[in-house]
């Protein structure tokens, strides 16, 4: 099957769930849809996404941040929006944000809040992962946990994982 069409699939378990059940984006003006500097990383295959649809609202990079599966390195993409964007196409980071997939030192995936975001968004600043919506936790972890079947993804989000240790000593 297309990886595009995976996420496409993925995405729609998003479409009407959010972190709460009122727009967050009041409380911050939407800071996390600003379409500045920051950018969303895409996850292993998602380009295939913005390469099927082709959006004038989204832009792809390369960034430093990679990992290594089978002898092979891969960049890990970004996205960057103009800040207005079509909501049933986003990628998979903003549809998540502000949680954000762990894998812990046993192996097992947990949904963090993304420590990046505790700078930007103010539920990230306030909220343990029981303030967030049951059914949207639980959405994250099944998406993440059926990704991680792939053994490149698995091996992804071990880097990704590790990376976001850097951010974890410094906001914790």
């Amino acid at each position: 099957m297309n990886t595009a069409y995976v996420y496409l699939q993925l995405y729609r378990l998003f479409d009407e769930i959010t972190p709460v059940p009122t727009d967050c984006g009041r409380l911050c003006k939407k800071a996390c849809c600003k379409g500045d500097d920051g950018g969303m990383f895409l996850f292993p295959g998602e380009i295939s996404v913005y390469k099927l649809l082709g959006p004038d609202w989204i832009k792809t990079d390369k960034t430093d941040f990679y990992y290594e599966y089978n002898s092979k390195r891969y960049n890990v993409p970004i996205a960057f929006c103009s800040g207005d964007c079509d909501r049933y196409q986003r990628p998979l980071a903003c549809r998540i944000f502000p949680l954000t997939p762990y894998l812990n030192e046993n192996g097992t995936i947990e949904v963090i809040t993304d420590p990046r975001a505790k700078r930007l968004c103010p539920l990230a600043k306030a909220f343990f992962i029981d303030d967030y919506d049951a059914a949207f936790v639980k959405n994250v972890k099944n998406v993440f946990t059926l990704l991680a079947k792939n053994k490149q993804f698995f091996t992804f989000l071990k880097a990704y994982s590790e990376y976001l240790d850097e951010f974890r000593r410094f906001y914790d």
